[in-house]
């Protein structure tokens, strides 16, 4: 048990070595010798990953925001996969996960069952999928998989994270056409285990459709329903403690015109919350312009909202809860927010100055939606709160720059950094710093 992911590791690290010794032209021939390999009916792919992170973190953590300290951690992710594909359109996939953390001033005991950086050697995916069975447009996914779309906002896998954010044990019914694409699909949500088999859900399930509009030249439009429940009876609202039935339905977008871009998402909730009713909304609109192609320079400008809790005793629950999205790429690098309360008015620059290299700089202003309702962390959790609005709403700033480049087609090199300035609210709450983040990263792919 105690050296599993060290074997594992060791296994990855042979299979990827040739990769990282030896190319062509192209950049893949070792990796096609892992693919394609026949067995049986059907064909083999073997391949996978290595993620190596290191980060400095300055009156931040993982946990929470102020922590009058500074940490080093150094994260490291294997994963490996198996797919057998058949004929029939028809695929079997495995994926096995072995993520572990160093150098770090916070223990595993200082996290309950589930840590972000640990979750020893694991079983991350296994499922079949089957698409247009008999030529027809129905198909299925079943088993442990990753459930993503759009941008990421509604539904995501959360990978910046070094043991992920979401993985679910579910079944999708796949409808596909010419004109859409449609799943339907019930799934739980796996809560990792530092030191166990990941066998253990959250309290509650998912049922969900989610629509692909194809048939729009350059544009792109989905449509989204999703159901969250938990029916154990111990949500606590307001007036008292119920059910949770949160029901979030909206839609996604993006396309181009000349060298205008856009994307935007909309998404209402109601339902119920313990005794209370549901009635949240979040959305998010973003605009881009490439001037010219030299070095492909884009100015975006990007507004994010999510509503909050007006009157925390009025039985009406007005906190929107973020669905299942990435928070890393969106509300800040340093992940000091959720898509919850929150307003983020963000201004980015980018430029591609040689092929496969990409650097970036945005400014993001962060307030509440709601003064009387709290700051919730990329966790989803209470940071702070001030339930008489005293306080204001200015959260802060924050400025992050980011390098991209892949110095070969499997082969990817990341690096960063960021700073907050707190806001008045977060000045009249408590500890009151600035807050600074770093980081290096190198991930190769096999």
């Amino acid at each position: 048990m105690r050296y599993r992911g060290i074997v594992f590791t060791i296994f990855a690290v042979a299979l990827c070595w040739p990769l990282m010794v030896k190319s062509d032209a192209r950049g893949d021939a070792i990796s096609d010798a892992l693919t394609g390999i026949h067995l049986g009916p059907g064909e083999l792919d073997l391949g996978g990953s290595l993620r190596y992170r290191y980060e400095y973190q300055d009156n931040f953590n993982v946990q929470k925001y102020g922590t009058n300290q500074t940490d080093d951690v150094l994260l490291m992710r294997t994963r490996i996969f198996l797919r057998y594909r058949l004929p029939q359109k028809a695929h079997v996939f495995v994926q096995f996960q072995d993520a572990r953390y160093a150098l770090y001033r916070l223990t595993r005991d200082d996290f309950g069952q589930s840590c972000p950086y640990w979750n020893e050697l694991d079983l991350r995916q296994a499922f079949m999928e089957w698409n247009e069975i008999g030529s027809s447009p129905l198909g299925f996914k079943v088993g442990r998989q990753v459930i993503s779309y759009g941008d990421y906002r509604i539904f995501g896998p959360g990978d910046w994270g070094n043991v992920g954010k979401y993985t679910w044990d579910g079944g999708k019914l796949l409808v596909q056409t010419s004109f859409l694409d449609v799943d339907v699909f019930t799934a739980q949500r796996i809560l990792y285990l530092k030191q166990a088999f990941d066998d253990e859900h959250y309290p509650y399930k998912v049922y969900a459709a989610y629509g692909q509009i194809k048939a729009i030249p350059q544009h792109k439009l989905d449509l989204f329903y999703v159901l969250k429940q938990d029916s154990d009876d111990t949500t606590k609202g307001e007036k008292g403690v119920g059910d949770l039935l949160v029901q979030t339905a909206g839609f996604y977008g993006k396309g181009k015109w000349n060298r205008l871009d856009y994307a935007g998402t909309f998404a209402y909730q109601f339902g119920d919350y313990g005794k209370d009713n549901v009635n949240a909304f979040g959305f998010n609109a973003e605009v881009g312009y490439t001037p010219v192609d030299f070095w492909t320079p884009r100015l975006a400008l990007s507004l994010s909202y999510a509503s909050g809790d007006s009157d925390p005793k009025d039985g009406t629950h007005g906190t929107f809860d973020g669905v299942f999205g990435a928070t890393d790429a969106y509300y800040g690098r340093m992940n000091l927010f959720s898509w919850m309360n929150l307003i983020d008015a963000q201004v980015g620059v980018s430029v591609k100055p040689f092929k496969g290299m990409k650097l970036s700089l945005d400014y993001h202003n962060f307030s509440l939606a709601q003064k009387k309702d709290a700051w919730y962390y990329s966790t989803g959790k209470k940071m702070r709160s001030d339930p008489t609005g005293a306080s204001g709403s200015g959260l802060g700033d924050e400025i992050d720059l980011m390098w991209w480049y892949d110095i070969h087609p499997r082969v990817n090199l990341m690096a960063g950094c960021a700073v907050f300035f707190p806001g008045d609210f977060v000045k009249a709450t408590g500890t009151h710093d600035n807050a600074y983040w770093a980081f290096g990263q190198i991930a190769i792919k096999f």
